[in-house]
């Protein structure tokens, strides 16, 4: 809906966002029994509304004791996995809302399988309340709301267009993550100095390709205070380069597009969970199973994310924080990088985020060979079209440049015999 030009629910996530995130930055350092007592006010509140209003958590009439509630309640919900997410996601939604009325937040998955998921009025400037808190975590420098930010990731430029845009509503000066490359350094450094950005903000792999090529180039940038990663897994060779290079630590993030939690290390070197927002546990094998605690209309209680943790034994943080510390690290996915045909190395999440409008895919493999072409496999969820595979080889060549590209629909993509899982991109050029 808009006013005047202006997106309401925009404006009003803006809103919420002045309103709420001094409340956040303060709860932080609350003490862990403070904490424990907001999650388990949360977490009373999203069990009521999912045994009461949806119609997956109803049918499976679950005795909850809402009288004599504790964080234990939690435990009598079945694991839930995003198979059954995917084929049911109506069946996931609050009755109290509209479906046609509803937002969604698509997402490819890192294991290649797309779905999506109905997001709450404020999930937008609640999940940006968590990362601005994340920005500040840092001990070299406290971010304020619109401070000038260098963006290397969520941005792909067309064909001819150049290669930074401004955010002028945030103060983000993005630059593209897929053109890293000798030809293009002066254009990057000039962004650099023309935001006066103080924070750098990217995918581990592309802060990685920058931080390579001014290394090479003997170039340092001492007015960035603070590295934020997200969306892949922070590699230990790409931790040891960056942070040797700029002498900061990163503070990385740990997140899905399904919104159930938000974890994030910290400049003293330990992952915290964002208590208020949502609960982590961590199964027999590790894997992550997470609770949204701020999704009224889709809630995803005890969510398998197939996302593989490394258990830690600390529970307390020379930090400070009393946010609680569910994992030293992801365990998961290390997919390959890839090349582009004028032999600018890419990171692999610009895929996923070029997947995750196509819904019809059920999952997808990519092999590229040492002469960079391109293999890739596509399972469906329903049959696809000539013209809906086009789209699909359109946003890859995007991304790649003109490389060969070859597209097969498969039955199911096949797991690695050895570990089980789908490594969705593989690269067969040694970097």
């Amino acid at each position: 809906m808009e006013l005047a030009g202006i997106n309401i629910r925009n404006l009003a996530n803006g809103i919420h966002i002045l309103q709420h995130l001094k409340r956040y930055k303060k709860s932080q350092f609350y003490s862990r029994e403070e904490l424990l007592d907001v999650q388990t006010i949360q977490l009373k509140h999203i069990l009521w509304n999912a045994v009461n209003n949806v119609p997956y958590y109803r049918s499976l009439k679950l005795s909850i004791d809402f009288e004599n509630f504790s964080l234990n309640e939690l435990q009598k919900f079945p694991i839930m996995s995003k198979q059954i997410m995917q084929q049911q996601y109506k069946n996931f939604i609050s009755d109290k809302f509209n479906f046609n009325k509803l937002q969604f937040k698509s997402t490819s998955g890192s294991s290649g399988m797309p779905f999506k998921v109905a997001k709450s009025y404020y999930s937008d400037a609640i999940e940006y309340c968590m990362m601005l808190r994340a920005w500040s975590m840092s001990n070299t420098y406290d971010y304020t709301f619109r401070d000038p930010c260098v963006v290397l990731r969520s941005f792909s430029p067309k064909p001819g267009e150049q290669l930074f845009k401004q955010d002028k509503i945030l103060n983000y000066w993005f630059l593209s993550p897929y053109d890293i490359n000798q030809k293009n350094l002066d254009i990057y450094l000039s962004v650099f100095k023309q935001s006066k950005a103080k924070l750098l903000r990217g995918y581990p792999s592309s802060i990685y390709i920058l931080t390579l090529l001014l290394k090479e180039n003997n170039i340092h940038i001492p007015q960035i205070k603070t590295l934020f990663t997200s969306s892949e897994n922070l590699l230990p060779q790409y931790k040891k380069v960056i942070e040797d290079y700029w002498q900061l630590p990163i503070i990385d993030w740990y997140g899905q597009n399904e919104r159930t939690v938000t974890v994030q290390k910290c400049s003293h070197g330990n992952y915290h969970n964002n208590d208020e927002y949502g609960i982590v546990e961590l199964d027999a094998k590790n894997q992550i199973i997470a609770t949204s605690l701020k999704n009224d209309v889709m809630p995803l209680i005890r969510y398998a994310t197939n996302d593989i943790a490394i258990p830690s034994n600390i529970t307390t943080c020379t930090c400070g924080r009393g946010l609680s510390i569910p994992f030293a690290g992801i365990d998961g996915r290390a997919d390959d990088l890839l090349m582009k045909d004028d032999g600018t190395v890419m990171a692999t999440v610009n895929i996923y985020n070029a997947m995750e409008k196509f819904q019809d895919v059920k999952q997808f493999k990519i092999i590229q060979a040492e002469d960079k072409s391109i293999q890739l496999f596509l399972s469906e969820n329903k049959s696809l079209s000539k013209e809906y595979i086009y789209k699909i080889e359109q946003e890859l060549y995007q991304r790649l440049g003109n490389v060969s590209l070859k597209t097969d629909i498969v039955q199911e993509i096949e797991r690695d015999r050895v570990t089980g899982k789908i490594k969705s991109i593989e690269s067969r050029i040694k970097f």
